[in-house]
């Protein structure tokens, strides 16, 4: 287990027996002897549960737990009251107040892990619906936003042709139909991945964390792209060795790969240069992936960073991001154990470093 439980009691031997318990059963304390250190606490941790003495100096547990549940950070965290009140009138203060249950003392050892695990559960689960919730809010924005549009182009596109508003044998009907090309396999990208995307918000997304060589993962991603490169005359360079090694899970490195790399070609002009290379320690290996493309100002890179959103960037007049790609990319490395970092200048291009562990 690795839910970390907020224990607040003003009396040590009753923090001391309660942390003992629940270290013993493989969850994670942190303690606080009074409500204002609680929830000072409360502020640099993210807590599964909070257990809370009623009877405190000063601030009770009646008011700890009105401002825990005031606040939209901490709200949702489950308490349970430990009191040695158990009067009714007490009692409904404190499921008024905002817990989720309480525990008489002296308690039973058992009932506590039960009551305990049971309300963690409901928690987790809780985060996990209103997650799928998010997700699902986000890809209707999404296929609102970003298929919608491309399709009815395309079917404007196609009604010219077919009421030869254009001949076939025009100029016209040739960058239309390169126009139709376009479109089809940007959106066609973009379905691909909110496939992967929504495969990996399963409850428990099933990636392979082993030591594996990315070498073959980026030769291929690279010839898989060659042709989107080529069409832009841009010179697309890997800088690395035969064999590359890193702890990663094959498909979603993949998936990494081919978005970084199509994002490069796609905010990159005619006859630029795109390079793939390789620094290790005996710790660490860095994937970075450069470009001399039209870059981003520092707000934009920023929010692709820091955020946690669909970001819609657009970056040039010809040439728009749906921002999936990066949100996938940002969920993937997570799963992988990586980390990223991004630097770019408007007009200077943008430079993406994925950072893998060895072992």
């Amino acid at each position: 287990m690795n839910e970390l439980i907020l224990i607040v009691d003003d009396n040590k031997e009753n923090l001391k027996l309660v942390g003992n318990i629940l270290r013993q059963n493989q969850y994670r304390i942190a303690m606080a002897l009074d409500g204002q250190s609680a929830l000072k606490i409360m502020g640099e941790e993210d807590f599964d549960l909070i257990l809370l003495d009623i009877m405190m100096p000063v601030m009770d547990g009646i008011e700890v737990c009105r401002i825990i549940k005031a606040d939209p950070k901490l709200a949702s965290i489950p308490v349970i009251f430990l009191t040695a009140k158990n009067q009714p009138d007490d009692l409904i203060e404190g499921f008024n107040a905002g817990a989720v249950d309480y525990l008489v003392k002296p308690f039973n050892i058992r009932e506590m892990l039960v009551r305990v695990n049971t309300h963690i559960e409901l928690y987790q689960a809780k985060k996990r619906i209103l997650t799928m919730s998010k997700n699902r809010d986000l890809m209707y924005s999404i296929i609102a936003h970003d298929i919608r549009s491309p399709f009815a182009r395309i079917i404007q596109l196609i009604e010219a042709i077919e009421h030869q508003i254009i001949t076939t044998d025009s100029q016209d009907f040739k960058e239309i139909l390169h126009a139709v090309y376009m479109r089809s396999k940007d959106t066609f990208e973009l379905i691909e991945n909110l496939i992967e995307w929504e495969q990996k918000q399963l409850d428990n997304p099933q990636i392979n964390l082993q030591q594996n060589d990315i070498y073959p993962l980026i030769t291929e991603t690279i010839e898989y792209l060659k042709p989107e490169a080529e069409a832009k005359n841009i010179q697309l360079v890997f800088n690395g060795e035969n064999q590359i090694f890193a702890l990663c899970d094959k498909q979603t490195i993949k998936t990494i790969l081919r978005n970084l790399i199509s994002n490069a070609i796609k905010f990159t002009g005619l006859y630029g240069s795109i390079t793939l290379s390789i620094e290790e320690t005996h710790t660490f290996l860095k994937l970075i992936i450069s470009d001399n493309g039209i870059g981003m100002d520092a707000d934009l890179v920023n929010k692709l960073t820091t955020g946690d959103e669909y970001v819609l960037s657009e970056r040039s007049n010809s040439n728009s991001g749906h921002g999936l790609g990066l949100k996938i990319v940002k969920d993937f490395i997570k799963l992988n154990k990586a980390k990223m970092t991004i630097e770019s200048k408007p007009g200077e291009g943008s430079v993406f470093t994925i950072v893998l562990l060895k072992n």
